[in-house]
């Protein structure tokens, strides 16, 4: 075992996700040649996570060396609890990623190589939108640049040399809110609920009586005024 891999544990330890399988086509004086590249996302769950690509003739090959590239290039994602210490936007080419922690329960809310990446470092709660372009590789490479750009309040106060009440207090934000009840286990899950049934017959009360009443109200006094009092009383005077 080398020493890259004594360092990080077993090679067992690791989750592979397979993000994308493209077969490839290059043109030779004979025809055509196919290979197939891949996009392999691994990490142990615990804050670990790299990814690769590997192109071959078939594709467990091309699997297989993605993986293999994956684990040469991982990283360490702070986590506070199940989710991140705080927002974060980055751009990777022409794709843009942003990251906000959740509180417990919310889940992973992101598709396609956000998600295969997040759920690969063990981020469990977590909100993640694509604003830019959705190519696989360029969105796995987004996410984990913004990962390795999160920074934990104990490591930002370590470095500035500062105490974590005063960093806190420096930084006192709605993540670290966030973060404070995630650790004591006060955090509630943020569930969107639709409008309960009262709610909505309050509103069709209120509404019937702005308009109802008034509709009907303003169409009598019209009916009354014009053909009772106005075209007959009118008529009588003139007769």
């Amino acid at each position: 075992m080398s020493r890259m891999d004594r360092d990080r544990g077993p090679i067992s330890e690791y989750d592979e996700k397979l993000v994308q399988v493209n077969r490839v086509a290059k043109v030779v004086k004979g025809g055509r040649r196919f290979n197939f590249s891949s996009v392999v996302v691994v990490g142990d769950g615990k804050g670990m996570v790299g990814a690769g690509t590997g192109k071959a003739a078939e594709v467990p090959e091309s699997i297989r060396k993605a993986g293999e590239d994956a684990k040469k290039h991982m990283i360490k994602v702070p986590l506070v609890g199940s989710t991140i210490p705080h927002d974060v936007m980055v751009s990777y080419g022409a794709s843009r990623v942003l990251l906000k922690p959740a509180a417990p329960g919310t889940g992973v809310i992101a598709g396609g190589g956000v998600r295969a990446v997040l759920e690969a470092a063990g981020v469990r709660d977590v909100f993640g939108k694509s604003l830019g372009n959705n190519n696989p590789i360029n969105l796995v490479r987004a996410t984990l640049l913004a990962l390795s750009k999160l920074h934990s309040v104990d490591a930002e106060a370590e470095r500035r040399g500062l105490p974590v009440e005063e960093m806190e207090r420096r930084l006192y934000r709605k993540d670290f809110i966030m973060q404070k009840a995630i650790k004591e286990g006060k955090a509630t899950p943020i569930v969107s609920t639709p409008r309960t049934a009262p709610e909505r017959l309050q509103r069709e009360e209120r509404g019937g009586r702005r308009g109802g009443p008034g509709r009907g109200r303003g169409a009598g006094d019209r009916g009354s005024d014009n053909r009772g009092g106005d075209r007959s009383g009118g008529g009588r005077g003139r007769g």
